[in-house]
């Protein structure tokens, strides 16, 4: 009798370890860190992954310490993420939401600004890890300034005086110092730019990855829930950035350039191929482009792109067709303009992409930036319902024109192949459903909206999306049938 009693001791032990929590007399204690208490909003988030083993250790649950004891309003005897539980303390109540999203807590005193970073505290909670830093934060974008919900620039530190960066690495993404908390605001379902950016690294791989095995060829990133300075901030992506050490781009050696980074930051003609104006490497920005990497000696290096863009620019036909190939990679132009034309990315031809090349000599490759305007809606937000046009630049044109080692034929091939594939309904409405449905079942759209509320409801959203994306494949797939 007395074997009997230890074994079953000894399991409820190893259950009580593996589930990551405490149950005494039916009351349950959160780990430190896997909870974010808004009481202004009266809302706990609580980030918790083993909710089935909690549930059968108990045919009841009758309170939850959340650093303070709170007691179940009404009885509880199963823990899901598709239910609100109203719990009390001192006479106040709280909608308890379950996640097995990461949870992000962030403190700042000062109050954040566009223009330089603010110290910070920074927590990180999932069953796997849970992170503590220094943080350097600060808001970014343009248009999204503007709006309630803000996107933050992070940089980790190693402490206070932030004189030494700090790589962290979360979850599958890559180990570093920047990252990027996407508000995703202007996105009425929240999932167009998450769904856009894992699409193309599902779809392109770099040129040189046989060379650089870790090189990716776009961000990832993960939904997180976020609360800052105590008050819940909703759904937000936590995405890399994209820099050399994300691409794996060659540094400069003895004096002599090889890999470059630059960001199509602004509509003023070179990113869309349309002018090449003269450049002064005295200077980090020219003609929309921004110089990220290299600057060496405080100078920009513009010589090998201006002399790419004045060739899509000003050069003969002749000299286009006999050149571009060294200039571009061609498989990458052939990805980057199916995937923007998929996702009718009006804002991704004339600016909002990086363009970046490996090595001296070697072409240059787009990577997708700030995919948020897509899918039938503008960066805004907005609704823009067309779906029967072409989105191009001057380089494209050019390219569809002159015809370049059969570029018309391996662009119809390849969006033939990627259909059967990534583009195919099947996957990419499935994809949506998916997000969809985990999003509005697990109550994430109900908490996002308690606290920035939507113009029109999830489901009306979710109906004009995927009526938009069947119309637009159905656009697409007789163009290029008939190139």
């Amino acid at each position: 009798m007395l074997i009997k009693q230890i074994s079953r001791h000894a399991i409820l032990s190893i259950l009580l370890c593996s589930s990551s929590i405490l149950v005494l007399s039916q009351k349950i204690k959160a780990d430190k860190g896997s909870f974010g208490i808004d009481e202004s909003n009266n809302i706990i988030v609580w980030h918790q992954r083993n909710i089935d083993s909690i549930s059968s250790l108990s045919s009841k649950i009758t309170g939850f310490r959340f650093g303070k004891a709170f007691k179940v309003l009404d009885s509880i005897s199963l823990l899901s993420y598709s239910k609100t539980y109203k719990i009390a303390r001192k006479g106040k109540v709280y909608s308890l939401y379950i996640t097995d999203l990461p949870l992000v807590k962030m403190k700042v005193k000062g109050p954040i600004n566009e223009n330089a970073k603010v110290l910070g505290r920074y927590e990180y909670f999932d069953t796997d890890n849970y992170i503590k830093s220094s943080v350097g934060i600060e808001f970014r974008g343009n248009l999204s300034l503007t709006y309630p919900k803000k996107t933050y620039d992070l940089e980790f530190w190693a402490d206070s005086i932030k004189d030494k960066s700090r790589d962290i690495k979360f979850k599958n993404l890559r180990d570093d110092d920047d990252w990027i908390l996407d508000g995703l605001y202007n996105e009425p379902l929240r999932i167009r730019s998450f769904m856009a950016t894992t699409l193309w690294t599902a779809i392109h791989e770099p040129g040189y990855q046989s060379a650089e095995p870790e090189a990716k060829s776009g961000i990832d990133a993960i939904f997180v829930e976020v609360f800052k300075n105590k008050r819940y901030q909703g759904l937000h992506t936590l995405s890399e950035s994209v820099d050399r050490k994300l691409l794996n781009l060659k540094r400069n050696d003895d004096g002599i350039i090889k890999g470059e980074l630059f960001k199509a930051s602004s509509y003023d003609g070179a990113p869309a191929f349309t002018k090449a104006p003269k450049f002064n490497n005295l200077f980090p920005h020219w003609g929309g482009f921004e110089m990220v990497f290299p600057i060496v000696d405080y100078e920009s290096h513009w010589g090998n792109l201006a002399q790419f863009v004045d060739l899509v620019v000003n050069g003969t036909d002749t000299e286009f067709e006999r050149l571009i190939s060294e200039k571009i990679d061609m498989a990458n132009s052939i990805d980057y303009f199916l995937f923007v034309n998929l996702l009718r990315a009006t804002d991704n031809l004339g600016k909002n992409y990086y363009l970046a090349r490996y090595d001296k000599d070697g072409p240059y490759f787009f990577v997708p930036w700030d995919l948020d305007g897509v899918m039938g809606i503008i960066q805004d937000g907005k609704r823009i319902a067309t779906t029967n046009d072409i989105l191009s630049n001057g380089l494209f044109n050019r390219l569809l024109k002159v015809n370049p080692e059969e570029y018309k034929s391996k662009l119809k091939s390849r969006w033939v192949t990627l259909r059967q594939s990534e583009f195919s309904s099947e996957n990419l409405l499935g994809t949506i459903r998916m997000l969809f449905s985990q999003l509005r079942t697990r109550k994430l759209y109900e908490r996002e909206y308690l606290i920035w509320s939507g113009k029109r409801s999830v489901e009306e959203d979710y109906e004009y999306l995927e009526l938009w994306l069947k119309n637009r494949l159905t656009f697409l797939d007789a163009h290029f049938e008939g190139l």
